[in-house]
């Protein structure tokens, strides 16, 4: 049997190879029109971006290896210009020599490829227009550069252009990079992108997002002028096409052979063309989509490399059927990651597919070990079966772990049921004992069971406006930045404060990321209201809506959140301090919001004017919520910048009395807090909100009263003689935080152990390490004298620190505060 194989790269080397481990006999001819063979094409950037220092490593087999090893004909520069289906022949023309022959076949396998999108534009032909497919291709790129080019211009970010722009900058070139879609990459859905398209801003790459090139000029010198819709202009030194690619199927076409409805070769499921001699494989084959139905092109190397060896396998009398392919694929763009498989939610809508969706964002490890990332995942399901349909993966560690478990499962048919019970690897450098596909599965179970009814980013404001929107972050997130609209009421406090909420209206509850607003939606269920969570919390509500909303809440919170250049220098800072030479280091890694910030404020207190303070953070958030503090308690942020998942800044120590310049300067600068209850829940909720006011710059003042003053009782007090009420009192009480118990859910002490272990687990301060924060930070704490004395508590027996005072004396601590919280 003789074969003919069209293309030899990944498909048709495949097909080649496998078939001659299968058949010794066969004759196999391989038909390669460029010069190179078996290459890596998908290594192409990085060689040019340096990263791959060697050409011949990417050469991974030549025709004299392939004859040496395998037996194979493979002839590079020979273009096949036409197929006889009657004669079973092929015309051949040899690119070196130009002469033109015949070749016999048996069977043939057409595995021509993808060509890439060259738009019919004004200098459209400009000699630095490039395009990279090829290693010719890669050649000329790469000699652009090494000659000296400084700037390019990219059209398309998809997989190819976002490599390109890394490859480039690594180079030392100015980047812009050019979309006509409103976001980079477009298998992911556009909020999934946005954490990818602000790290490719924070490294300096210019994206021109929605908009597309209107023709391209001669700028003189070999420079090229990029002319876009918007009405910007863009000279560089070359521009490379990276606008997508379409299946080569003119061979086909000629041929009489059968296309499909997207423009690709029809197949069968054992990759025959129309003409059962005839098999087609790789980028110009339509294949089925095993979530969508139909077929599909999918240009990807490994469904291509899988085709090659089904095909090779048919050709080898093994009977084997093609089963189809859900897209998965993953890029590296700098240190970040993004990767999708199956269905986007954009495509579900266009099929009209009936959907759910759930978003979470953890850690790609466990919290409290060092290095933790963050990860953004966004899953689709069937409403009904909870089969799973699409996922998208975005973070910079951990990202192909999870993509690869969720791509499986979808393969293996599995639902959001099966994913809560998947056993996974875990130690903490790796995972968490309930992984993020663990948790997906959690979240989207309780979804289908009508544990959690959800409201998403897109609702606002159109389908919101009907109910109260509740924030149940702490004040200081909220602070720097919300939902336009929404109030605070922080969980620890909501239990005792549900009944500021109406009844008779839907509540929109969210948080950062989504936790906590589960647990509010679960304890306001049970108090009768009705409760909707916002899907993947703020996080998400910010990149779906980033630039759209005019609410200046919203773009206080966007104008935060912006990933500044790396070490861009922070806009108009407090005027400067005289150096002083002295740096200091602080590392707030592993520490969740608002855990950076307070111990930020802690380490900054002792530092003269003048001092610096190099500071390293894992969560992404400091990136807004770093020059936000600065701001608000005239600091100067030297440097922040973004290296991998770590943020790291310098800030240098402003002036003791320096203007803040936050959104709340022209409040009152001082907090009073009232402190009636000892239940360990409201206690907490106290101290955190006590901490991120004095974080804040906010003078603090908690008067304890009541059981509140429990809190401040030590644990072992010296012994006293009191009369035997005041002793049967002091038996009844809890003596210090120890013995504090939960307002609700404490069953016998269980409820309160089960609290602290989350707690400790999710890297959660204990109330006293907060309270000790307090302390440190300066923090007034008052014991009032009156209740005192009702209750037979000394003086003695409360924790170092504490003042007394009485109702005047809070009284006027009252009246210059901005509010008056009451704690009960």
């Amino acid at each position: 049997m003789k074969v003919l194989i069209v293309g030899g790269v990944a498909a048709g080397m495949s097909a080649a190879a496998r078939l001659r481990r299968l058949d010794e006999q066969a004759q196999i001819v391989v038909l390669e029109r460029s010069p190179y063979v078996s290459f890596a094409n998908c290594g192409l950037p990085y060689y040019i971006g340096g990263i791959i220092r060697e050409r011949s490593q990417l050469l991974l087999q030549t025709p004299a290896s392939l004859k040496a090893s395998l037996d194979l004909d493979v002839r590079t520069g020979h273009e096949v210009l036409a197929i006889d289906r009657k004669t079973r022949r092929v015309e051949v023309r040899e690119t070196t020599s130009g002469r033109v022959y015949h070749e016999s076949y048996d069977k043939l396998v057409l595995c021509p490829g993808a060509l890439p999108l060259r738009p019919t534009l004004p200098g459209i032909d400009h000699p630095s227009i490039l395009v990279l497919r090829n290693v010719p291709d890669t050649d000329a790129i790469k000699a652009k550069v090494d000659a000296g080019a400084k700037s390019a211009v990219i059209i398309g970010g998809g997989y190819i252009g976002v490599e390109m722009a890394e490859s480039l900058k690594a180079r030392g070139l100015e980047v812009d990079l050019v979309e006509m879609l409103p976001q980079v990459l477009p298998p992911i859905d556009p909020e999934m992108a946005w954490p990818l398209e602000e790290h490719m801003r924070a490294h300096g790459v210019r994206l021109h997002l929605g908009t597309a090139a209107a023709a391209f000029r001669d700028a003189g010198g070999g420079r090229v002028r990029t002319e876009l819709h918007n009405g910007t202009t863009i000279e560089s030194d070359f521009v490379m096409l990276s606008a997508g690619v379409r299946p080569d199927v003119e061979l086909a076409r000629a041929a009489g052979l059968e296309l499909g409805p997207h423009g690709g070769i029809r197949v069968d499921e054992y990759l025959r063309t129309s003409d059962p001699d005839i098999y087609a494989a790789g980028d110009a084959v339509e294949t089925p989509h095993r979530i969508l139905g139909g077929s599909w092109l999918i240009p990807l190397a490994g469904p291509a490399n899988r085709q090659g060896r089904v095909i090779a396998d048919n050709l080898a009398g093994r009977p084997t059927k093609w089963i189809g392919a859900i897209g998965t694929s993953i890029v590296k763009v700098f240190d970040m990651a993004a990767g999708s498989a199956g269905a986007n939610e954009k495509t579900l809508k266009r099929q009209k597919i009936p959907y759910r969706k759930v978003y979470i964002h953890p850690g790609h490890h466990a919290g409290y070990y060092p290095g933790a990332a963050p990860m953004h995942i966004k899953v689709l399901f069937a409403p009904e079966t909870g089969k799973i349909l699409g996922a998208q993966v975005v973070g910079f560690e951990g990202v192909d772990k999870r993509l690869d478990v969720l791509a499986t499962a979808m393969q293996a048919g599995l639902t959001v049921f099966d994913l809560e019970h998947l056993e996974l690897a875990y130690a903490p450098q790796f995972g968490s004992a309930k992984d993020p596909v663990n948790m997906v599965g959690f979240v989207a179970s309780n979804v289908l069971r009508g544990d959690l009814d959800l409201w998403y980013p897109e609702e606002f404001p159109e389908k919101t406006g009907d109910g109260v929107i509740l924030d149940v972050r702490s004040p200081s997130e909220y602070e720097l930045g919300h939902v336009p609209g929404a109030i605070n009421i922080p969980l620890p406090e909501l239990r005792s404060r549900a009944v500021e909420l109406p009844r008779t209206k839907p509540i929109y509850v969210y948080c950062k990321v989504g936790f906590r607003s589960y647990l509010a939606s679960r304890a306001l269920r049970q108090r009768g209201f009705h409760v909707r969570t916002l899907a993947g919390g703020f996080d998400t509500f910010r990149a779906w809506h980033r630039g759209s909303l005019d609410d200046s809440e919203m773009r206080r919170a966007e104008e935060h959140y912006v990933e500044p250049a790396l070490s861009a220098k922070a806009s108009a800072p407090p005027p400067p301090q005289a150096l002083t030479g002295r740096v200091f280091s602080v590392d707030c890694s592993g520490l969740q919001c608002p855990g950076p910030v307070l111990k930020l404020n802690a380490a900054i207190q002792p530092l003269a004017p003048g001092d610096e303070l190099d500071v390293t953070v894992s969560d992404p958030g400091f990136l807004a919520d770093g020059p936000a503090w600065c701001r608000a308690n005239g600091h100067e942020l030297v440097e922040i910048r973004a290296e991998g998942p770590v943020v790291r800044a310098r800030i240098r120590k402003g002036a003791p009395k320096a203007s803040a310049t936050s959104a709340t300067a022209a409040l009152p600068r001082k907090q009073a807090m009232v402190v009636f209850s000892d239940d360990l829940d409201k206690a907490l909720a106290a101290f955190v909100i006590a901490n991120g006011a004095r974080a804040m710059g906010m003078e603090v003042t908690m008067f304890f009263t009541f059981w509140g003053l429990n809190i401040l009782r030590k644990s072992q007090s010296p012994p006293l003689k009191k009369g035997a009420l005041d002793r049967m009192f002091g038996l009844m009480m809890p003596r210090g935080v120890d013995e504090l118990k939960l307002s609700k859910m404490n069953m016998l002490g269980l409820g309160t152990a089960m609290m602290k272990h989350v707690m400790a687990k999710k890297n959660v301060h204990s109330l006293s390490q907060l309270m000790e924060q307090a302390r440190v930070s300066g923090v007034k704490l008052v014991a009032c004298t009156m209740s005192m004395d009702v209750m037979g508590i000394r003086r003695e027996e409360l924790i170092d620190g504490v003042e007394l005072g009485g109702v005047g004396m809070f009284i006027g601590e009252s009246s210059e505060s901005r509010a008056t919280l009451f704690i009960g």
